[in-house]
């Protein structure tokens, strides 16, 4: 342990999008050694964390118990002083009523380093995923960003101004009430974005006026922003992320390690929510037994995402990549490998592994240590596991929130992962399963929605998109 106290981050993670999130918060990400994280986060931007950081919850909601900000900065305190890194995770920008200041405040008392690490605030980003432009020449020339969770609008109306409200849901009626009384025109356009940015986003439009009506008849939940002005006109003509074609898809991906980061954040190209949770954290190889690997093993990848900690571990222990063993992989992964360069990738699916006779000698097997325990009550004559055990990723409450809304999708890619599903009762309208599941879902006795195997197909796309939404929705 250092003797001089870590640094603390104080990172705005965006309004939830993950593709938002700044380069430079991902880089502190991968380093921090503790990460405090509020319940606004995208759950999976914290599969950018390194695999044996420290993740805490001190998420707020509303009328629920939750961690106090004195505790919050206690924690910041206690970690840095134990020469930790600390990366305080915060939705939209830590200066932005999300009360970063405080924090640095008391980091700067206690002689702690810090950094600030801007993001992009929900008061800018929702209205632009709602075609709402925050300022416009003709329309718009000034805008001002109010905290409403007092009820309080001590504002008089201006011309040719805009009005953004955050944390102002609760008490709606009150601020319009007030405007009103200040001047604001009553049948000024006025709006309230729910969840912006996310992919279950929701925009209601409504004279001034009518807005707190227009609120309650919709079911308008927080986090939700009210904006008061002319621009709001504007987003009927150029609302784009609510016109995409999968916009309020809810998609949920169970693998047995986290989807890489590219594929995961291309998934939702076309408006779709995907959340990917994993049995494991981060997959990592063994580099001692990669070191005496022969030119003749056969390593073998059940997921796709095995195939960076692979490279990684090889590039590691400086061999040459060219002399990578033979790999091996179920059908519907081979395409994924082969568009990362890998053509020589040999299709065999795991319900193979279980009768090896059928695919030749398989003495030199290796396989991920995961994999390995569901193959240990079976003959297959596997050597060793080429990655280390994973660490066991632990339910939160930032998941157990977002488990509790059913989804329109699931895709399960693992026996580990199909066990945790049907274990947590989850519900998916459309079920999508790897191939060697099959026989698993057909002996449930239970509904758990309608089940569909995966084909090559839908790996050949890269993206899975289109082949992930090709769903018969009538039934």
């Amino acid at each position: 342990m250092r003797a001089d106290p870590g640094r603390v981050y104080l990172v705005g993670a965006g309004p939830g999008d993950p593709r938002l999130l700044t380069i430079h918060a991902v880089s502190v990400l991968k380093k921090a050694d503790v990460v405090v994280y509020d319940r606004l986060i995208h759950p999976n931007i914290l599969d950018l964390c390194a695999e044996d950081a420290e993740r805490i919850y001190v998420g707020k909601e509303h009328q629920k118990i939750s961690t106090s900000q004195d505790a919050i900065n206690q924690l910041l305190v206690q970690h840095a002083l134990a020469g930790r890194d600390v990366v305080r995770l915060k939705g939209g920008d830590p200066l932005l009523f999300g009360r970063g200041g405080e924090e640095a405040e008391v980091l700067a008392a206690q002689n702690i380093p810090f950094e600030i690490i801007p993001g992009l605030s929900s008061s800018l980003a929702s209205l632009a995923y709602a075609g709402i432009p925050v300022t416009h020449r003709q329309i718009v020339q000034g805008v001002s960003i109010v905290g409403g969770f007092r009820g309080e609008f001590d504002y008089p109306w201006r011309d040719k101004h805009a009005w953004i409200v955050l944390m102002g849901l609760e008490h709606v009626q009150q601020i319009v009430d007030t405007a009103l009384s200040q001047g604001f025109p009553a049948t000024l356009p006025a709006c309230a974005i729910e969840w912006g940015t996310w992919g279950h986003q929701r925009t209601v439009q409504a004279l001034l006026q009518d807005l707190p009506d227009a609120i309650h008849h919709h079911g308008l939940q927080s986090p939700c922003l009210l904006v008061f002005g002319e621009n709001v006109n504007v987003g009927t003509k150029l609302s784009w992320f609510e016109s995409e074609p999968h916009y309020g898809q809810r998609v949920l991906i169970v693998s047995t390690y986290p989807l890489p980061w590219s594929q995961l954040m291309n998934l939702r190209e076309h408006g779709a929510e995907v959340f990917n949770w994993s049995v494991h954290l981060k997959p990592v190889a063994d580099d001692p037994l990669l070191q005496e690997l022969s030119s003749n093993a056969q390593v073998y990848l059940d997921e796709a995402s095995l195939l960076e900690p692979l490279l990684a571990g090889w590039k590691k222990i400086g061999r040459d990549i060219r002399h990578l063993p033979s790999l091996m992989c179920p059908t519907e992964i081979r395409p994924l490998l082969q568009a990362k360069g890998f053509t020589e990738v040999k299709a065999v699916d795991i319900e193979e592994l279980w009768h090896s006779p059928a695919i030749g000698n398989l003495v030199d097997l290796y396989v991920p240590w995961e994999l390995s325990q569901e193959l240990s009550t079976t003959k297959v004559p596997q050597k060793g596991c080429w990655t280390r055990a994973a660490k066991k990723r632990v339910m939160d409450p930032l998941w157990d929130y977002h488990l509790q809304t059913d989804f329109d999708v699931a895709l399960i890619l693992s026996q580990q992962a199909a066990n945790w599903y049907m274990e947590r009762g989850l519900c998916a309208q459309s079920i999508l399963i790897a191939p060697h599941l099959q026989a698993f879902f057909e002996s449930l006795s239970v509904p758990c929605g309608k089940v569909s195997v995966l084909n090559t197909d839908y790996w050949t796309d890269l993206l899975g998109t289109y082949h992930l939404m090709a769903i018969d929705c009538e039934d």
